[in-house]
């Protein structure tokens, strides 16, 4: 798949998730990142997904960072080996996640695997 075609279904996917109300300042979020900063959005809500873990509420912004950095520990196994590139990848999923209220869109480890 073509980068821009690729990069263009992950803006339209992602500004989809997000409540009709906040669509468009979502879909002008999005749009200013690059192609592997929005795979890396996508992979953490594949992940929520997969884990089944959307709570019914909203979650403090310092738990959506909890979060995002306890899935990052799971998919690299040293949080504390974190890349500025990561380190940037994850302050840009807090942002989307929370400007785009997508607070609800929080990853939950289960018990004994952190």
């Amino acid at each position: 798949m073509p980068v821009a075609s690729e990069r263009a279904s992950l803006v339209e996917a992602l500004s989809l998730v997000v409540l009709s109300t906040r669509r468009r300042t979502a879909r002008r979020f999005l749009q200013g990142l690059s192609t592997e900063e929005l795979r890396y959005i996508a992979g953490y809500l594949g992940a929520c997904l997969l884990e089944s873990a959307h709570q019914s509420e909203p979650a403090s912004r310092d738990r959506v960072a909890w979060d995002i950095m306890q899935y990052e520990w799971c998919t690299t196994g040293c949080a504390a080996c974190l890349s500025n590139d990561v380190e940037h990848k994850m302050i840009l999923l807090l942002e989307y996640l929370t400007s785009c209220q997508c607070g609800t869109a929080v990853m939950k480890i289960p018990a004994g695997s952190a």
